[in-house]
């Protein structure tokens, strides 16, 4: 043990010099329970997402890219491995000091469901057991990754022989049959009286069940994404969240299988209902392609901090988005009256989104406008600006067969030789965008809400 504890010293050096982010500092009425918890929960989750990191279909690749797997560099991807074996390293010697600060307190039952009699001390404990094996082994791969990263370039085959030998030898750690036992158990929860409520009342008890678990799997994808928000809140290095993100899409495509084989083919479904589950089905898989077929394309090979951050945030965005109005539309199915609100704390709804759509379009409109009757050289960049800025924002409200569309419309304008060749471009781009508006106005939830059409000195 004392060999290990040298290695989790010499680990903890490491990760304080790296720009991997300690875990956030302790608010003092935060219980040192409740940080155990969340470290542990993090912990858990990083570890499920390296099972699927090393799973190249599940990468945001280019689909002309599949072919020519072979010849593709996985450096980047090896380095963001390192990055977040560090941050497991440094999460497991803290996990590993709390529960030796709590049995010698005494006070394991705070982190346990119940307090247990085989945890009298460090060595009885078989989580401690497991972070320290768990310890050294990160720090062994992480050794192996630093060579190959050195001797770069890194074939698929060398990249997931590494995720071979780095899982393998997590197994047997057997951190996850511990940390199972432990009150942070990945277990699916609903955090909502109102919709424990809604599905208790469902007299299908299979459907009751199904349900019970589609709407836990949304908060807990939610939850990951969580970690996700942190880091951008906290300006952490970003692209370290690629596993999470990997992990979200195999869990949203395993609760996309499981809507398609278990509720879908209960027997004396509603139609509303059947409808409901293929419409969740259907928007999961167009958002996942959104995110994992466009918008995290190449995120591994970007260097420059603004669009990282915003291709992070863009996908985050999108994510919450998806789960929660998934959520709340097939909640709205079993109860009418329910609210958004009552599931998160924070809750865009549809209608705030189109308002909000479609305010972004008109005003960009009114600017495209303005610079077609009054051309000015030096209006171009601040347009251009306006233009980018409305596609890293809004335009992730509209349909997906709508990006290219105006991606297009963007390149035309960055590459426009003269003033002749931009007004040409500018004025297409003004035509789509007023039939965009004009489709957003037949939203079947503004029709309540008109549109005045604010004059254009007031955009």
């Amino acid at each position: 043990m004392n060999d290990v504890q040298s290695i989790t010293t010499t680990v903890v050096e490491d990760t304080a010099s790296s720009v991997i982010a300690p875990p956030p500092p302790l608010a003092p009425e935060t219980s040192l329970a409740g940080a155990g918890q969340r470290w542990l929960f993090e912990l858990d989750m990083l570890v499920q997402s390296l099972g699927h990191f090393f799973r190249v279909e599940l990468h945001p690749l280019p689909e002309s890219s599949c072919p020519a797997l072979r010849q593709r560099d996985f450096t980047e991807e090896l380095r963001i491995i390192r990055q977040t074996v560090l941050r497991m390293n440094y999460l497991s010697t803290e996990v590993i000091t709390f529960l030796q600060a709590s049995i010698a307190k005494g006070d394991t039952g705070r982190l346990t469901k119940s307090a247990t009699p085989d945890m009298p001390g460090v060595a009885g404990s078989p989580l401690v057991a497991a972070l320290y094996q768990l310890t050294e082994a990160l720090f062994d791969v992480r050794t192996i990754i630093d060579d190959l990263i050195r001797a770069k370039p890194v074939g698929c085959h060398t990249f997931t022989a590494i995720g071979r030998l780095l899982n393998q030898s997590i197994e047997q750690s057997g951190f996850q049959p511990a940390v199972r036992q432990m009150i942070v158990t990945p277990k699916p929860e609903i955090r909502s009286d109102a919709l424990h409520k809604l599905v208790a009342a469902l007299p299908d008890p299979a459907l009751r069940q199904d349900l019970r678990y589609i709407f836990s799997c949304f908060y807990r994808l939610l939850r990951y994404l969580d970690f996700i928000q942190d880091d951008l809140r906290q300006d952490r290095p970003l692209k370290s969240t690629l596993p999470i993100f990997i992990l979200v899409r195999a869990e949203a495509e395993a609760l996309i299988e499981f809507i398609e084989t278990r509720p879908m083919r209960l027997p004396n479904l509603l139609p509303d209902v059947t409808d409901a589950f293929d419409a969740t089905v259907y928007a999961l898989e167009m958002e996942l392609q959104k995110i994992y077929g466009r918008e995290l394309v190449g995120f591994a090979e970007l260097h420059q901090a603004p669009p990282i951050y915003a291709r992070t945030e863009n996908a985050h965005g999108l994510l919450r988005d998806c789960f929660q109005q998934s959520l709340v539309a097939l909640a709205v199915v079993f109860d009418p009256a329910f609210d958004g609100a009552a599931a998160f704390d924070m809750f865009q709804t549809k209608l705030e989104q189109s308002l909000h759509l479609r305010d972004d379009i008109w005003r960009l409109l009114c600017h495209l406008r303005r610079f077609e009757s009054r051309p000015d050289k030096t209006a171009v960049a601040p347009l251009i600006e306006r233009i980018t800025l409305f596609r890293d924002t809004s335009l992730r409200f509209l349909m997906y067969k709508d990006w290219d569309e105006y991606d297009r419309f963007l390149d035309e304008v960055q590459s426009a030789r003269n003033l002749e060749e931009l007004l040409k471009t500018i004025h297409l781009l003004s035509t789509f965008l007023e039939t965009l508006l004009g489709q957003i106005n037949m939203r079947a939830v503004l029709a309540n809400h008109p549109f005045d059409y604010p004059s254009l000195d007031d955009a």
